[in-house]
This record gives C-alpha cells, sequence and structure tokens, in this order.
C-alpha cells in the first residue's frame, strides 16, 4: 500500500509519502515548502487571506504529486488550523481545490501520533520524553516503547516566538532579547509543568523542522541528509553555539550559514530558544535527534487512515 501523509504546520507544509508493507515503511518522497501559514496571527488571531492562498496552492501541487504515485492521501492540520478565528475558511478553501478532507488535529492527538513516529526504529530502553518544536507549538511526550504516559501541547513555536522577540531581520539580534525570549518559553514550560516529565528519565528525543535545521548545521550538511542527521547528538553545547551564531547576524547573513535552509534562516533563532529551554527544563544535557515525527507516526498508525 501507498500512503501519503500532509502536514499543514504553522511555518511548513510537509509530505511523505512512503510505501507500507506491516511496519515497514520505503520512503518514496519526502518534501517540505515553508509557506508561513500562521504569519501575523498573533496579531490578529486570523490567518491572512495571503498566507491561505499560498499554503492551499502548495497542498494542492502536494496531492497531485500523490496522486500521481497512487497514494491514499490523508491530510493533517495543527497549531494554525487549531486556534485561527477562521481555520474552517482555509480547510474548505483545501477541500475545495484539492478535493481532500483536512483532519484538524487536537494537540493530544499531534503529540500522540508525533511519539509515535519518532521512536519508531529508535533502540531506546526505559523512560522517554519527545519534544517536537513546530512553528506555532511545542509538544512534550514521555512514554516507554509505544506506550505514551504523558502529554501536553504548549501554544508557542518558532514562528511566533520570533515574531514576538525577534523581528528586526536587518540588524543582529541583542542579548537582552535572547534573554527575554528564553524567560517568556521557560515561564510557558514552567506553568505546563514540564519539569515533571524528569521522573525516571532516560532518553530526549528532538523532532521537528528547528531541531533537524540545528542538527545539519552542527554537521555542515549542505544539503539534507537523513542519514547523516537522524540519531544525531545535539547538545547543550551546541545549542547554546548556534544561539549566539545566529544572535551575532542579519537575516541576509543568517541564510549564508551551511546547512541552514534559507527559508528558516528568519525562524531559527526561535527555534534554537525553545529548544535550549527544553533541555534545560528537563535537567538533560543532551538530546537524540528524530526527522521522524508526525508524518511518520501517521503512516504506521493503521486505524487513522
Amino acid at each position: 500500500m501507498i500512503r501519503a501523509v500532509i502536514d499543514i504546520g504553522s511555518n511548513s507544509i510537509k509530505m511523505r509519502v512512503a510505501s507500507i508493507t506491516g511496519r515497514k515503511v520505503r520512503v518514496i518522497r519526502d518534501e517540505t515548502e515553508v509557506v508561513r501559514l500562521s504569519r501575523g496571527m498573533s496579531s490578529t488571531g486570523r490567518l491572512s487571506d495571503e498566507s491561505m492562498r499560498r499554503s492551499c496552492d502548495s497542498v494542492v501541487r502536494m496531492t497531485r504529486k500523490a496522486k500521481r504515485l497512487g497514494a491514499e492521501i490523508f491530510i493533517a492540520g495543527t497549531m494554525a488550523l487549531r486556534t485561527a478565528e477562521n481555520a474552517g475558511d482555509f480547510v474548505k478553501m483545501v477541500r475545495e481545490a484539492s478535493g481532500c478532507e483536512v483532519h484538524v488535529f487536537s494537540g493530544e492527538e499531534e503529540a500522540k501520533y508525533s511519539w509515535l513516529g519518532a521512536v519508531d526504529g529508535l533502540r531506546l530502553e526505559g523512560n522517554t520524553v519527545m519534544f517536537d518544536s513546530g512553528g506555532g507549538s511545542t509538544e512534550f511526550v514521555s512514554g516507554s516503547g509505544s506506550q505514551v504516559k504523558r502529554l501536553v501541547s504548549i501554544p508557542i513555536g518558532a514562528v511566533n516566538l520570533s515574531e514576538k522577540f525577534f523581528s528586526n531581520y536587518e540588524h543582529p539580534i541583542k542579548k537582552s532579547a535572547c534573554d527575554e525570549a528564553v524567560s517568556y518559553v521557560r515561564d510557558l514550560f514552567t506553568r505546563n509543568n514540564i519539569a515533571d516529565f524528569r521522573e525516571d528519565l532516560r532518553n530526549v528525543i528532538g523532532v521537528g523542522g528547528g531541531v533537524s535545521a540545528m542538527a545539519a548545521v552542527k554537521t555542515a550538511c549542505d544539503s539534507f541528509m537523513p542519514s547523516k542527521i537522524h540519531g544525531l547528538t545535539l547538545t547543550l553545547r551546541d545549542i547554546i553555539t548556534q544561539i549566539r551564531i545566529y544572535a551575532s547576524l542579519t537575516l541576509k547573513e543568517r541564510e549564508q550559514i551551511i546547512g541552514l535552509p534559507a527559508s528558516r534562516a528568519d525562524v531559527i533563532l526561535g527555534s534554537a530558544c525553545i529548544i535550549f529551554t527544553a533541555l534545560e527544563l528537563l535537567g538533560v544535557s543532551s538530546c537524540t535527534v528524530s526527522i521522524n515525527g508526525l508524518r511518520h507516526g501517521l503512516l504506521i498508525r493503521d486505524n487513522i487512515m
């Protein structure tokens, strides 16, 4: 069976097409388009007409590719579509343009399927915590194997944090702005009891475009190479070093960093601050990078398709 999962996020739209045989997944196509669906939403509470059109066009392109491959298509909507006042308008737009329905997930559903994808194929023993930092939210899940014990979704991601603290891209970012951003995220995470995830903690997995981008920068990959990124250890020292680098550069200078997709240059500092704070509150010095998450979890979950 060939399946395609399209993930409509606040920052990007991603598609994974795979051949499924039992629990074995052979990826046929994996692509991402950065569309900024939630741009400006933090101040208006609504998706802009421009971002909806841009995002809808992206979904249509992906569904056409998936259909040509003979894939069964599932489209998931996450944070932006959970919270935007006019999310229904976008869902209708996609339905009419592509013929496919968008399934808007709750934060808990998103966290659960991200967990299933992240842990699949990783040989981890004992209690594990996964965090998935996206464009508009960050999910934390703890469990062992495929068994989820605790999960929480927090409405802060790279896009809305960057809009709040790092909106001036013409100049380097002051250390005080980074400190304020980290303090803001730390307060949100503390109020959601993230420190409670430390209990019997053995492993931490990091998922999401920001984590993958930082891993690519660490390895100086000039193109996306899953084999070099998946399973990589990202340390607090790595993260602190990259925060200092990103903050010291203008947007145009960040776009020249080897390994960093130019389309993520404006939000990577926000991602790095969230990832740093996640590890800080979990009380660990590193995490294991997984390139699998929500899409992979949905591919291997039979009863959702």
